[in-house]
């Protein structure tokens, strides 16, 4: 979308300086001053590593057309020779109300979606069908905090039916404060784990942070829940909506109350790589990696039907979703097959992709290499501890873990029965490297999950290293054999 200086400083409050003649010429908003050119305008962003303040001078260099600063740092400032300024009072908080102006010009509806994990699939996967029927946007990549979701709500235009936005945070008041911007008329809660609860101040700090977006929901609007999760019951507490439960449960007790979830998926199967979910009368297709995808595929049925979507027009929708990279995304390597999952890690998800490599047929073994899940607080030693024990019950071959808390994987994984001689801890990626070495063989299949900060995508990196390698080898003898006489 493009924005003039006019609409930038009405939104904004701001006030606009040296601009004579380009008040009202539309300028595409950029947040690099690399991505400058005679049509943007660069907005200064003070981040956690940078402040954009920095780049004005190279921005106007690289021909803006014009830059939004904020008014401490061009007061004192000689800036006579600098271009066009609009000035604000706090160029981040200037940028959501940008964004919140915006949102209000157009008449779209806007799915918000939150959660511990799952976001991004959801988001992916609720993208892909509502786009057999509507203009949809998304959220791109990560944009899920204060920078990212104001950007994505940005490029509302006119010709927008949906937007789906993803939601994140790091503590309590963030989802407030960005669905205050996006003003979602569908909340979406995908789950709430234990992931993140050191930042939070503990799991119930981590439910209640989630569930601000039960409150931001408006009482026409639509709010959902996964109802297998007792925290559910806490979240539709606090809706003014109507609230719609999904899950695999037909029922489950909480308090001596009853809770039925309303969408039930009454089976899941897992085939090759496409993932069937039955929703009473009705099958779904979906190309993907585990049976944990079936609470994504809830999601999306439940919204689309809301919007008044067939199941053929689903169905067809999800015949496009793509698996989110680095999400049990399947590689096939030429000696054996590796799952990648190291995107992001949490408990629910470590488990879900040990079922997924459990799952797995093949000709050799299944081997879990496994970094540190972050970010867990009190519960760290226990839930790595957990991880083994669900490795154990897997029947999975080997267990190679790396970081911090390797030693309670394994330690987890020995307690449940598990050979202590297949289980092995490091601290070093090196070791584990020289580790994986020794046990691997041709036709295993190797899952790969770690948190985003452990950088378990170095492991997936060597793993194709060595397996191409190897294959040129093969490939190079097999010639060289062919050549020689007989």
């Amino acid at each position: 979308m493009e924005f003039s200086l006019n609409q930038i400083a009405t939104a904004t409050g701001g006030t606009i300086v040296r601009a004579e003649g380009l008040t009202d010429r539309p300028l595409r908003l950029v947040t690099d001053c690399r991505e400058a050119s005679s049509d943007t305008i660069f907005w200064a962003l003070h981040g956690t590593a940078h402040d954009g303040h920095e780049f004005v001078e190279a921005a106007f260099g690289n021909g803006a057309a014009a830059c939004v600063v904020s008014s401490t740092w061009s007061t004192g400032r000689n800036c006579e020779d600098l271009g066009p300024v609009v000035e604000v009072a706090d160029t981040l908080q200037a940028l959501s109300d940008m964004a919140s102006w915006n949102r209000q010009r157009w008449p779209v509806r806007v799915v918000g979606i939150t959660g511990s994990f799952g976001k991004t699939t959801t988001r992916e996967m609720i993208h892909a069908v509502l786009s057999q029927k509507f203009e949809t946007l998304r959220s791109p990549k990560n944009f899920n905090n204060q920078f990212g979701v104001p950007l994505t709500l940005l490029q509302l235009g006119p010709h927008h039916d949906i937007a789906v936005v993803e939601l994140g945070a790091s503590a309590c008041g963030e989802i407030r404060r960005l669905a205050q911007i996006a003003q979602p008329d569908t909340g979406i809660i995908t789950g709430t784990g234990f992931a993140h609860s050191a930042q939070f101040g503990g799991h119930k700090a981590v439910i209640r942070a989630k569930g601000e977006l039960a409150e931001a929901i408006p009482g026409r609007g639509l709010l959902l829940l996964c109802g297998d999760e007792e925290s559910a019951d806490a979240h539709a507490a606090r809706a003014v909506c109507r609230v719609v439960r999904v899950g695999t449960s037909t029922n489950r007790t909480i308090t001596d109350k009853e809770s039925v979830n309303d969408l039930i998926a009454t089976e899941v199967v897992q085939a090759g790589e496409q993932l069937q979910v039955t929703i009473a009368e009705s099958r779904f297709e979906v190309t993907a990696s585990g049976r944990h995808f079936a609470r994504s595929v809830l999601f999306a049925v439940a919204v689309a039907r809301d919007f008044g979507m067939t199941d053929d027009e689903i169905q067809r929708g999800l015949n496009n979703f793509v698996s989110v990279a680095g999400r049990c995304e399947i590689r096939q390597l030429p000696n054996c097959t590796v799952i990648d999952d190291c995107y992001n890690s949490s408990p629910e998800a470590m488990q879900a992709a040990i079922g997924v490599l459990a799952g797995r047929q093949t000709s050799g073994q299944r081997i879990l290499v496994t970094g540190d899940m972050l970010l867990l607080g009190e519960h760290a030693s226990t839930c790595h501890r957990d991880i083994g024990v669900a490795a154990a019950a897997s029947g999975i071959d080997h267990i190679v873990a790396l970081g911090r808390f390797a030693d309670d994987v394994v330690a987890g994984a020995v307690e449940a029965g598990f050979d202590p001689e297949r289980a092995t801890a490091h601290v070093k990626l090196e070791q584990l490297l020289e580790q994986l070495t020794a046990v691997r063989s041709n036709g295993d299949v190797i899952l790969v999950k770690g948190s985003r900060a452990t950088h378990m995508e170095r492991v997936v990196d060597w793993l194709e290293t060595q397996s191409t390698s190897t294959a040129n080898q093969v490939q190079t003898v097999g010639r060289e054999a062919s050549t020689k006489p007989i």
